[in-house]
């Protein structure tokens, strides 16, 4: 059974269904098949801003059958199985370019409208998803659609998940702290290295950590720009909800 945020039974009489044409507006309908085909015990909270996870998500499933990421041979099997159901058994011959929901969400908000997919391209080569003079693909392109759609009907960031230790935690409150009174893309810049500096963390490192809660990537554009961009307050209800999580 499906709930919704509000801890309601999703269905046709409480009001609060969406449809798949509704979903495909912002996912692929291979995303769609992971969510009904994923095993769950119980009740699962569902809403149309878990879609980019389940984006995400395909193409975690699609590194795994394409042998590119590395786990045990009996989660295998069975991820790849998982993967196989979602095309319907007619899988692609070859990996696509994953580029992460967020990240795109971003390029996408960024790109001038006169010149989008050229500034996304460019963007995409500097960041190392695209090779130097490799244009995007059928599958990028969808995926730009889906993104434009997002980033016109939402705004929340959804985050990932990741492993922080304690000197993480405690560099994340501290940023929190300083993006209540910051907007300046710059001094926003400076407060990530100096969250990290006086927690002992190399910056490096601090930035590779946000990139992967924030775009789900070890790496992306300037942060400071992308906070603003995206919208401080969600940013920060992004960081504050993997430390409530961690």
């Amino acid at each position: 059974m499906f709930l919704d945020k509000g801890g309601k039974k999703i269905s046709k009489s409480a009001g609060n269904v969406f449809t798949p044409q509704v979903w495909f507006n912002y996912g692929s309908p291979q995303s769609l098949l992971l969510l009904m085909l994923k095993r769950f015990v119980g009740t699962r909270t569902l809403d149309v801003s878990d879609i980019p996870a389940y984006m995400n998500e395909i193409d975690s499933l699609e590194d795994i059958y394409f042998d590119k990421k590395q786990v045990g041979e009996k989660e295998a099997t069975k991820l790849k199985g998982l993967y196989l159901y979602c095309y319907m058994m007619k899988p692609p011959t070859k990996p696509s370019i994953h580029v992460p929901y967020n990240l795109m969400a971003f390029l996408v908000k960024m790109a001038p409208k006169e010149c989008q997919n050229s500034y996304i391209t460019e963007k995409l080569q500097s960041y190392g998803f695209l090779q130097k003079n490799q244009a995007l693909d059928a599958n990028l392109l969808q995926r730009i659609e889906y993104a434009l759609s997002w980033t016109q009907d939402f705004e929340e960031i959804k985050e990932t998940i990741v492993e922080l230790t304690a000197e993480d935690k405690k560099a994340i409150t501290d940023l929190i702290a300083k993006l209540e009174t910051e907007d300046d893309p710059d001094k926003i810049q400076n407060a990530i290295f100096n969250s990290a500096k006086d927690n002992a963390i190399k910056p490096g490192i601090f930035f590779k950590t946000l990139y992967q809660i924030l775009m789900g990537a070890p790496q992306g554009p300037r942060l400071g720009p992308y906070v603003l961009a995206m919208g401080k307050q969600n940013v920060i209800a992004a960081l504050q909800r993997v430390l409530n999580k961690s």
